[in-house]
């Protein structure tokens, strides 16, 4: 998801791209809150019929839920930040202690591979001087072309 957009007019620019986020922390403690009562009451049901061997599985399938659940959240919230500037173009990672990578702007390139069979989804590399950096691999295709575009526009500054 592309959360600002980038106008040609202006010289500088920031671009802050983003996994779709469906949950938000509160609302996924909820869904495993939710899922935890139910699974709770259905090993209690088999618990006093006898069935006692329910009880570990259920706290089994409760743990794999919620771990599926907590690294979802997770992944959710990385994010890419493209900071155009009038002389460089700076790309770091909003969560991670990473370095930012940081290229002229004037011998910048925008590369965007694609499968030539179609089944895979394409990708789109920023770079110069060789070294090239994946940006928006969890963007959906048509995503991913509006960044290339709006990238295009925004470092051209027509």
């Amino acid at each position: 998801m592309l959360l600002a957009d980038a106008e040609c007019s202006r010289r500088d620019a920031v671009l802050v791209i983003q996994p779709n986020k469906n949950l938000s922390w509160n609302q996924t403690k909820l869904v495993f809150l939710f899922l935890a009562l139910c699974l709770t009451a259905i090993a209690c049901y088999f618990l006093s019929l006898g069935a006692w061997l329910v009880v570990p599985f259920a706290g089994l399938e409760l743990l794999v839920i919620g771990l599926g659940l907590y690294l979802q959240c997770c992944h959710s919230h990385k994010q890419q930040i493209i900071e155009i500037g009038a002389e460089n173009i700076t790309i770091s990672d909003g969560r991670e202690k990473t370095q930012p990578a940081s290229f002229p702007r004037a011998w910048l390139k925008i590369v965007q591979t694609r499968d030539p069979h179609g089944w895979y989804p394409s990708r789109l590399f920023i770079g110069s001087h060789g070294k090239f950096i994946e940006i928006g691999e969890y963007l959906i295709e048509s995503e991913r072309n509006m960044l290339a575009n709006n990238l295009r526009c925004a470092i051209q500054g027509a």
